[in-house]
């Protein structure tokens, strides 16, 4: 008697969003693929939701009643059993002060509102492999207290000695955002997305005005393997400019 093959369910997403038609075309969109959809209107019922099952990502929208995106995303970061689940912001809020108080609040990434579902789905697939489990500091060997001390060259230069995997993102004054993949410390794709998400420039063009530009905040998120062991890092840092450099 032939046995039947089931597929394996991919990761389970958790959808915040106060509006019912966006809600239900990222459930579509994201279970067409597989993926196991919940979910919430607002913080407070996502809280809820995540209390009870777990999750692997939460896409979630910022402007919402009762509890919005951003302290949902505090209050995620702070407690131990959540602060590893990557965060994808969606929201209509694309300006500079937007995308600085989302990084600031421990988002992964950001997507502005309208976006493309195709875009989407590629970001959770990349956030999805380079998965965070709880900070490890040892492995960057940088003191906890002091990371808001690490410069965006110190953070280029850990994520190449230790051999990181990743995405870094930076966003540069007038709201353009810079997203450089790393493999096992190797730079493989860099891009730079205009303050409305269209994609302006890729691989050594967009490198090139990264690296040339003043910062306002960098965020890397990513993994290195060692000793068979899986160790997930984090470098956050807000400034007002680095001009300078």
């Amino acid at each position: 008697m032939a046995t039947k093959m089931t597929s394996t369910p991919k990761a389970a997403i958790l959808v915040v969003d106060d509006d019912p038609t966006v809600r239900s075309a990222v459930t579509r969109a994201l279970q067409a693929q597989g993926y196991q959809v919940a979910t919430a209107e607002d913080g407070r019922a996502a809280l809820e939701r995540i209390s009870a099952a777990t999750f692997e990502i939460i896409v979630c929208d910022i402007a919402m009643p009762n509890m919005d995106g951003i302290e949902l995303c505090k209050v995620l970061r702070l407690d131990p059993r959540t602060s590893g689940i990557p965060f994808l912001f969606l929201s209509a809020y694309q300006d500079i002060e937007a995308r600085l108080e989302g990084l600031s609040a421990g988002a992964d990434d950001f997507l502005g509102k309208p976006f493309s579902i195709n875009e989407m789905t590629y970001r959770i697939n990349r956030l999805l492999t380079n998965r965070r489990l709880p900070l490890v500091d040892e492995a960057l060997e940088v003191n906890p207290n002091h990371l808001g001390q690490v410069s965006f060259e110190q953070a280029l230069d850990l994520i190449r000695s230790q051999s990181l995997s990743g995405l870094l993102s930076v966003i540069l004054p007038g709201g353009s955002a810079g997203r450089v993949s790393f493999e096992e410390g190797r730079l493989t794709e860099a891009q730079l997305e205009s303050v409305s998400g269209e994609v302006i420039a890729e691989q050594q063009a967009a490198l090139e005005v990264i690296l040339s530009s003043p910062r306002l905040a960098f965020v890397f998120s990513g993994q290195q393997t060692l000793d068979d062991a899986v160790l997930m890092s984090r470098i956050t840092r807000i400034v007002e400019s680095e001009a300078s450099l």
